[in-house]
């Protein structure tokens, strides 16, 4: 009887643990990725996909760093490096080619500039793009005129994230550059938002995006004219003569000149989205970009 006791539950232990294997055997793990790692393997798609040499970043690495505009964001790519004025990335030079050898693109449409050929990236907040590309060869789909390089700005798209999506920021700069930044009037904003909504079994969507920003920040600089050699600049005796040279020569400044600047920059973005995409070939897409900078 003992043995006849102990020999079931040892017997329903063994079924369960059959059960158990085959029921394991049956589930499959599914693995959402989002988020940062999301982000790169969107870059590195839009590298491995693309005809040519293409370098690519999106909105996750924009958050990554205090970039406060896209040429600054895009001076992390290999081979681009920016020009500042007043303070913020500006202009950008690919490859050693200046920003008049360079072509730029908003949703594959050629950008206007205030002056020349280049494009002052210091006009387009970083919220409302959602990708940058940077093509360093030639297509022929695209525009010609980028000899360095042709950049492409991809903005925001309601079809590409179904569904409603509502984000609002605000921050803060406090430049302690400008003289009394103690004062809390010397706090400046940076206000952005973003809604988007679709309708009709997500194939109809609209998009409103908006951004403002205001920066104050002072220059300040030093130069020298002219040097004159062995100038005479009085009573010999009350000078100390401190040259190191060889030969004794010394050098004189003709002038010397300081100066300073104090900035105040105020940018404004706005952008209207609508999508309508009726069958999975084809999608219309109408879009308004707002973009002022004083």
């Amino acid at each position: 009887m003992a043995l006849g006791v102990f020999a079931i539950p040892h017997a329903y232990a063994q079924d369960a643990g059959a059960d158990a294997a085959e029921e394991s055997e049956g589930l499959v793990e599914e693995v959402i990725v989002t988020g940062v790692r999301k982000s790169l393997i969107a870059s590195m798609d839009r590298k491995r996909d693309a005809v040519g040499v293409v370098d690519a970043i999106t909105a996750e690495d924009f958050g990554d760093f205090p970039d406060t505009n896209l040429a600054e964001a895009l001076q992390r790519i290999p081979g681009v490096s920016i020009d500042r004025f007043n303070g913020e990335g500006s202009q950008i030079t690919v490859r050693g080619l200046g920003p008049e050898f360079n072509l730029t693109l908003l949703n594959g449409r050629s950008m206007p500039s205030a002056g020349g050929r280049s494009f002052d990236f210091l006009d387009v907040a970083t919220e409302g793009v959602s990708a940058v590309e940077v093509y360093k060869t030639s297509r022929a789909g695209l525009p010609t005129g980028g000899i360095g390089a042709t950049v492409n700005l991809l903005t925001s798209r309601p079809l590409n994230s179904p569904g409603m999506r509502g984000v609002i920021t605000a921050k803060a700069l406090h430049e302690t550059s400008v003289p009394g930044s103690s004062d809390l009037n010397k706090w400046t904003p940076e206000v952005s938002g973003l809604y988007s909504q679709t309708f009709a079994d997500d194939t109809f969507g609209v998009l409103i995006s908006g951004s403002y920003s205001k920066r104050e920040n002072r220059e300040e600089n030093a130069s020298v004219a002219q040097w004159f050699e062995n100038r005479d600049i009085g009573d010999q005796a009350t000078i100390i003569n401190n040259s190191q040279r060889t030969d004794g020569r010394t050098w004189y400044p003709q002038d010397a000149g300081y100066g300073f600047a104090d900035n105040e920059r105020e940018r404004t973005n706005a952008q209207v989205v609508l999508q309508w995409a009726p069958t999975d070939t084809f999608t219309a897409t109408l879009d308004y970009t707002y973009a002022e900078t004083e």
